[in-house]
């Protein structure tokens, strides 16, 4: 079977200051709050009127930052790759027997880019993700890479059972992104990856406030994984699933 390798690598400046004003600045949920906890001198681009002036705070807080926590951000960049080592074969091999895909051979490299940004978006068309610098356990640097690169494949399969579909709706705000990003923990907390992960993977929790019937929208769908997993059909839970969500699809305009 031929499997990607993950490569960690630097995030380009240009690339973070657009994800972080991002996130300060166009969020409807809120998520600048997570980089004003780990920054809280950050705050201080709320101050500056234009978007010019916050981006070049903002430029000048990274590069200072970095500069001066360069050490730390080398060595766990290392720590993270070493972990990965351990479990990377064992991963991609049982994300596709789960998702009943094999890996596409013409996409070889997923990009990990270490990042001041303790949100970690990711990106289908170059299947890069971003990655925080300085996670307290490893396990949750571990959780995150499963997690963006079973976005990759999970999105190969979509693309099989729904050719047709745009691929504008892979992303937020549309349902299919929703779903996306409920699956995704939903599969790493499968037993067999959950051998290698050792920790329950998180839901949004904006996801966890969300009730289908009188279940959380996490526990509706992992009950849906299960049933399908009974018969080892992948395929139906996604159908399944799409058609649960469209049909409740006004509870997912948050």
């Amino acid at each position: 079977m031929d499997l990607p390798e993950i490569k960690f690598i630097d995030i380009p400046l240009s690339k973070e200051v657009n994800w972080v004003h991002g996130f300060l600045f166009q969020n409807k949920w809120g998520w600048g709050k997570y980089i004003i906890k780990k920054h809280p001198k950050i705050k201080r681009v709320f101050s500056f009127k234009t978007e010019a002036e916050q981006a070049k705070f903002l430029k000048e807080y990274i590069v200072e930052f970095k500069k001066e926590n360069q050490e730390l951000i080398k060595k766990n960049k290392t720590k993270y790759q070493k972990e990965w080592q351990k479990n990377k074969k064992n991963f991609f091999i049982i994300l596709s027997e789960i998702i009943q895909i094999g890996w596409p051979k013409n996409k070889k490299i997923i990009r990990a880019m270490i990042s001041v940004n303790p949100i970690c978006p990711r990106f289908l068309k170059d299947w890069s993700f971003s990655i925080f610098y300085n996670y307290k356990k490893l396990s949750h640097a571990l959780e995150v890479i499963m997690h963006e690169s079973c976005h990759f494949l999970y999105f190969e399969k979509w693309k099989k059972v729904y050719p047709k579909m745009s691929l504008k709706k892979f992303e937020s705000p549309h349902i299919e992104w929703h779903l996306s990003e409920i699956v995704a923990p939903i599969i790493l907390n499968d037993s067999r990856i959950q051998r290698l992960l050792k920790q329950k993977a998180a839901f949004y929790t904006e996801h966890k406030k969300i009730k289908i019937g009188d279940k959380t929208a996490p526990r509706y769908f992992t009950d849906l994984y299960n049933k399908a997993a009974k018969e080892d059909n992948f395929d139906r839970f996604l159908k399944e699933s799409y058609q649960a969500i469209k049909k409740n699809k006004e509870l997912f305009k948050i």
